[in-house]
């Protein structure tokens, strides 16, 4: 059981870390969530307003990602987003969840992993445990509970393969 006061501490931290999530400037969100939140976050990152985020210490979000307003990102098992990566407004990226068919309801996660150039479509939502390759792209209100083959496209309730992406992708994300 947590004491009265490291309850009141983990309190403010999350209050901190929701505002932060409304700050009026990219730059000072970046700043933030570096500096005070330990998320590791490249040069050229953009994450919007409205932005949920849990675990920020095990987030790693390479150059060039854009991680539009109101994103999940559950950092309470390890999630990595590589470098001109694309998030579309209001995608859930999960690497907790409960066992639904443990008597004790008991939480369960794994690391999340996305590639390079991945693009994550509105809507879709990311189960703990999956690693999204490089170039795939997730349509948008997929759902996605297995890995994502390199320049593969899903689409779907559970996510399947319904097309691909070129392997000659070389575009970089503009964050102005």
């Amino acid at each position: 059981m947590l004491s009265e006061a490291r309850l009141s501490a983990t309190r403010i931290r999350d209050f901190a870390l929701r505002l932060t999530g409304h700050l009026p400037t990219n730059a000072l969100r970046i700043t933030l969530y570096r500096h005070g939140f330990g998320m590791r976050i490249a040069n050229g990152a953009k994450i919007d307003t409205g932005c949920l985020v849990w675990g920020p210490g095990r987030i790693t979000i390479g150059t060039g990602t854009v991680i539009n307003s109101g994103v999940v990102l559950d950092g309470r098992f390890p999630l990595s987003i590589g470098e001109n990566v694309s998030i579309s407004l209001h995608a859930v990226i999960l690497t907790l969840e409960h066992d639904l068919s443990d008597p004790e309801f008991r939480s369960v996660g794994a690391p999340v992993s996305i590639g390079d150039r991945a693009f994550i479509g509105t809507r879709a939502i990311i189960l703990p445990g999956v690693t999204i390759g490089v170039g795939a792209a997730v349509a948008a209100g997929a759902i996605v509970t297995k890995d994502v083959e390199p320049y593969t496209i899903v689409g779907g309730v559970p996510a399947k393969p319904i097309g691909s992406r070129p392997a000659s992708l070389r575009y970089q994300l503009q964050n102005n």
